[in-house]
């Protein structure tokens, strides 16, 4: 599968770019107004200090470097999306807490099924995680990107919270099922949205911190579960897991759910087909009526 992966992106050409103009990956300003620029003195003098200062520190040059990350992104934008990184870090530990691979652990543990089943399980799971991620974009068109996040990932974040509790295998699997065939719905809006809420210069850099913040994150969720499962209190992992994620869900929706979304694009929506025909044959009908009065 790797290979795979890596011969479709060695396909990809040029036509897969954004049309934009040379000007648009500049450098963001971090005022309010871009225009602001610092006068020739001050600049000579950092120039001054740059050449003076000693070789920096291996952390200087880690923090250094996060900062040249952070500059490609505007202090407006920066207030929007630190909010988001807090709530999708926190859903990222959730998630690493309870990966699928932990959930069939937990139920050999709990109910002793045989790995035949265990497969069939989380093969249906994955089919059904497949399944419903078509379905995001029609309804978030239909519903709004906010909406379609929270409406699916709540259902979701309850049957985690739940896994830990049923006493008979088939109510444990028929929750793992609602968990996998909901999870994934949030993931296409969810990147629809960072792209709706950032400058189009800025959206490389956002959402590249948002994938490095959600792994480092993610990182963390196995080691919590490691140690509750030590100590027989597995099923505590399910419950702190299910609250994060609903903890995300809410805030999600009571912070964005009003956000003015594609507020930076310049480009006009493409004309509906239908309309652009209704247009033109309205004008052909005035242009009869125009020439049977002349």
């Amino acid at each position: 599968m790797g290979v795979l992966n890596s011969a479709l992106a060695y396909f990809l050409t040029a036509a897969c770019e954004a049309d934009v103009t040379s000007d648009t990956y500049a450098q963001v300003s971090q005022n309010e107004s871009d225009d602001i620029e610092l006068d020739e003195q001050e600049t000579s003098v950092q120039q001054a200090h740059k050449v003076l200062d000693p070789p920096t520190a291996p952390s200087n040059r880690l923090m250094s470097w996060v900062g040249n990350w952070f500059s490609n992104i505007s202090a407006p934008t920066l207030r929007i999306v630190y909010k988001l990184w807090i709530l999708l870090m926190a859903d990222s530990v959730a998630d690493g807490m309870v990966p699928f691979a932990l959930c069939n652990l937990w139920l050999e543990r709990q109910f002793e099924p045989s790995t035949a089943t265990l497969g069939d399980v989380t093969a249906i799971s994955y089919l059904l995680a497949a399944i419903s991620s078509v379905f995001a974009g029609p309804l978030a068109r239909r519903i709004g990107l906010i909406n379609t996040m929270v409406f699916t990932h709540v259902p979701s974040s309850a049957a985690v919270f739940l896994f830990g509790l049923p006493s008979h295998l088939w109510m444990a699997i028929a929750l793992l099922f609602i968990r996998a065939g909901l999870n994934n719905m949030d993931q296409a809006p969810r990147a629809a949205f960072i792209a709706a809420v950032v400058k189009p210069e800025e959206r490389t850099a956002v959402m590249g911190i948002t994938a490095t913040l959600r792994t480092v994150a993610a990182m963390i969720g196995p080691s919590i579960t490691g140690l509750l499962a030590a100590g027989d209190r597995f099923w505590i992992a399910f419950l702190v897991a299910g609250a994060l994620r609903l903890a995300y869900d809410f805030g999600l929706y009571a912070m964005f759910v009003n956000m003015k979304l594609y507020q930076h694009e310049t480009v006009v929506p493409a004309e509906n087909p239908e309309d652009r025909r209704r247009s033109s044959e309205d004008e052909m009908e005035v242009g009869e009526h125009a020439s049977r009065g002349q």
